[in-house]
């Protein structure tokens, strides 16, 4: 990905390389929210704008700028982001809100992607178990402001191996996700994922994969959740999020995974917020 030349701040476009923000603004409580562009289409934006709802509410925050009228001014000001740097066709948008006692500060970002649409990977992801740290079962584990901490950490554990990914435990050793991502496994016809009882992190495009499910005739569940053995037992593995679409994993220690299942769901979750 290659980032935009310019960030929009307030409303107003500033070069990248100049833009600073005040000692106010860094001290300043806030969280950040990544939205896919797709040509012209932003997949999923209104299960975004809803999160975003969600999260200012728990910052006891409002911003109708954004939030009202089903969040169109924030989305002209996401295109006016992608058209000011040039980025036409795939991209992805961080939008980042701060609070101080004087106002809502925003800013947006665009990256540009190597790819336009949601195309599966044609190498298979290699995962690890990452046990170092893991992850409480809490109010805010379903949420990505209650997550990153612990992706930011695996992320900077994952440097020193070879894997593509690592899959997060928590308290009661059970995977729960990858990072910024929701895990399934598939054997035959059953689909294991983790949810909000395991204190996995919920993505958005969880209603979405379960319609496909049920539209393969899979049966799905998360009562008990992941865990290694699973892993192990599992015949195809994949990883997903609103930003990559879905992912394959092909290799986990010595195990080795196809992805028939995935080509299918892969094909379905396109249809569904593409056309």
């Amino acid at each position: 990905m290659s980032k935009g030349k310019y960030i929009l701040v307030n409303g107003t476009f500033s070069l990248m390389e100049d833009y600073c923000i005040s000692l106010e603004e860094m001290e300043a409580l806030g969280f950040s929210e990544r939205i896919r562009s797709i040509r012209s289409f932003f997949p999923y934006f209104r299960e975004t704008l809803e999160m975003v709802k969600l999260k200012l509410l728990i910052f006891n925050q409002s911003f109708p700028e954004f939030t009202d009228k089903e969040g169109s001014e924030l989305k002209r000001q996401m295109e006016r982001s992608l058209t000011k740097n040039k980025h036409f066709l795939g991209a992805v948008l961080t939008l980042t809100l701060r609070f101080t006692e004087k106002k809502v500060h925003y800013t947006i970002q665009t990256e540009k992607l190597d790819t336009t649409g949601y195309d599966l990977n044609e190498k298979g992801l290699f995962v690890e178990i990452f046990d170092k740290i893991e992850k409480p079962i809490g109010q805010l584990s379903t949420l990505s402001i209650g997550s990153e901490i612990y992706w930011k950490l695996a992320r900077n554990h994952q440097k020193g191996t070879l894997a593509d990914q690592l899959l997060l435990l928590n308290t009661a050793n059970q995977i729960v996700e990858t990072p910024g991502s929701n895990l399934y496994t598939i054997k035959g016809k059953s689909i294991r994922g983790a949810g909000s009882g395991q204190g996995a992190y919920i993505d958005i495009t969880r209603s979405v994969m379960l319609d496909i499910f049920s539209k393969l005739n899979l049966d799905y569940t998360e009562d008990e959740g992941i865990s290694s053995i699973d892993i192990q037992e599992c015949e195809e593995l994949l990883i997903v999020n609103a930003i990559e679409g879905i992912r394959w994993v092909g290799g986990y220690e010595g195990k080795r995974y196809f992805n028939n299942t995935i080509r299918k769901i892969s094909e379905l979750f396109n249809q569904a917020k593409i056309n």
